[in-house]
């Protein structure tokens, strides 16, 4: 992608016209399409802010030749036999001689030297890439912590309201449940201590008004036990007993 190339939002402008295309879009609806999508972009007030990768500083290459390793040894020693096998310092057609033997085996232990060397060294290098690698992760990690904790903590402190609110309005309800259990309680107490008279016995009710003289007294003055809900014959005022005798006469 070239520097001059237009962004859509973000997007080279040859991606989304390849995606239109292979969508089976027609040409001009293309070509309107990003018309359109470029024309808001660039519109009053509007940029296009594009977000460069994140790329690590520290380079690790993903294969490191001087680091392969190449040891194949060079000295292979035959049995000797005792008594047939001449032993000897120097070298000869017929035999190395110790000499030789030992400066083969000195060969091959200065290779494997050189191995380890090379092992050591890649170790050493590839430990210290990964040390650069993580130093780059902590401060991009910080980084992002430090624009996430304000989000964070925002979210804390709404849930943490919410969590108020609802254990204000929880006690709330219990309270007022609780006055209201109160307030009928004591209005059924009232009612019922009003229905009962002073000495604590339901008061009569004279349904003909004022009792007649000779009348059974009150219900109130009555011993307990002795009240009635109805007035027999013998309660009725004596103005009724008149009534009905002038009736009969």
């Amino acid at each position: 992608m070239s520097d001059e190339e237009q962004l859509v939002y973000g997007v080279p402008a040859h991606t989304i016209v390849d995606a239109l295309r292979g969508a089976g879009v027609a040409e001009d609806d293309v070509i309107a399409v990003l018309g359109r999508a470029i024309a808001r972009q660039s519109g009053p007030g509007l940029t296009t802010t594009v977000t460069p990768p994140f790329v690590f500083q520290t380079n690790v290459p993903q294969q490191a030749p001087q680091c392969e390793l190449h040891f194949e040894p060079t000295f292979t020693h035959p049995d000797f036999v005792d008594g047939v096998t001449v032993v000897q310092a120097g070298e000869t057609p017929t035999e190395l001689g110790f000499n030789h033997r030992f400066h083969a085996i000195e060969a091959d232990l200065a290779a494997v030297a050189d191995a380890l060397r090379t092992v050591s060294n890649c170790m050493k290098e590839l430990r210290l890439e990964l040390f650069g690698v993580v130093q780059e992760l902590q401060v991009k990690i910080t980084a992002i912590d430090h624009r996430i904790d304000p989000l964070k903590d925002k979210a804390e402190t709404k849930e943490t309201k919410e969590k108020e609110k609802e254990k204000d309005d929880k006690e709330s309800k219990e309270k007022e449940g609780k006055d209201g259990k109160e307030k009928e309680g004591k209005e059924s107490k009232d009612k019922e201590d009003k229905e009962r008279g002073k000495d604590g016995r339901k008061e009569f009710v004279d349904l003909a008004g004022t009792a007649a003289p000779g009348s059974p007294p009150p219900a109130s003055d009555q011993p307990e036990g002795d009240e009635r809900t109805f007035i027999s014959l013998a309660d009725r005022p004596e103005v009724g007993r008149d009534a009905l005798a002038g009736e009969d006469g």
